[in-house]
């Protein structure tokens, strides 16, 4: 499978430049590839490769139609930027979570030359996503101080960082909702390299039981301001 992802960006890297975009169809025994994507995440590698250059988006979905397999779905500015990720220390590390689950894939690669594609993945637009988490019962208190300290610094230190805003279930205190606003694609892989950030990630590691970052479609942008001035009242 390797041999044929490296194939189709060759072949993409000849005939143009832009971003690409692959999609990655993991499945395993024992429900092995939905494992992996929880190691991938909690682990932090999943915020490692989002850091590299050129990473537009990694993004992990359960397919409703397979719901023990696990689709991927990332996209790079260039070809340059997905060999940066091939070469990487993070690169080995993932390989090696996919041998110690069995994964198998397959994969579809995306360019600019299907433009019903590029509609959905975002660019340098805002960034608009609910991060939902659940929380072990026995770290919930220390996780909501990690919380709250991560997104008043972030609001207040980063100028691309519109919003974080973490809320609390009231029927389950250990399931988390994070609102978070960024002004770019930029502005985010800023903010995910910034130590602040850093501290809350590995330090909320072994707290959390699961987590599902959902990219969400602004249905009134125009209203946004609006909302925000409005809270200062």
């Amino acid at each position: 499978m390797k041999i044929i992802i490296t194939l189709l960006l060759l072949l993409i890297s000849i005939s143009t430049q832009a971003q690409i975009t692959i999609n990655i169809r993991y499945s395993a025994p024992k429900s092995g590839a939905l494992k992996y994507m929880k190691e991938m995440t909690r682990s932090g590698l999943a915020d490692s490769i989002r850091a590299i250059p050129g990473c537009l988006r990694y993004e992990y979905f359960i397919p409703q139609d397979d719901p023990k397999s696990v689709l991927l779905i990332d996209s790079w500015e260039d070809d340059a930027a997905i060999q940066r990720y091939h070469q990487s220390a993070v690169m080995k590390q993932a390989e090696a979570l996919r041998a110690k689950y069995k994964i198998e894939r397959k994969a579809s690669v995306y360019s600019p030359m299907q433009p019903q594609i590029n509609k959905v993945i975002p660019d340098s637009t805002m960034i608009v996503r609910i991060s939902e988490i659940e929380v072990y019962p026995e770290y919930l208190t220390e996780y909501l101080e990690f919380a709250h300290n991560v997104g008043a610094t972030s609001v207040k230190e980063e100028p691309g960082v519109i919003c974080i805003y973490p809320m609390q279930q009231l029927r389950n205190d250990c399931q988390i909702r994070i609102l978070e606003i960024y002004a770019s694609q930029e502005a985010y892989q800023q903010h995910i390299k910034t130590e602040h950030f850093q501290t809350y990630k590995q330090g909320t590691l072994h707290m959390v039981k699961s987590l599902d970052l959902v990219d969400m479609r602004q249905m009134a942008p125009e209203c946004l301001p609006i909302i925000f001035n409005k809270a200062k009242e």
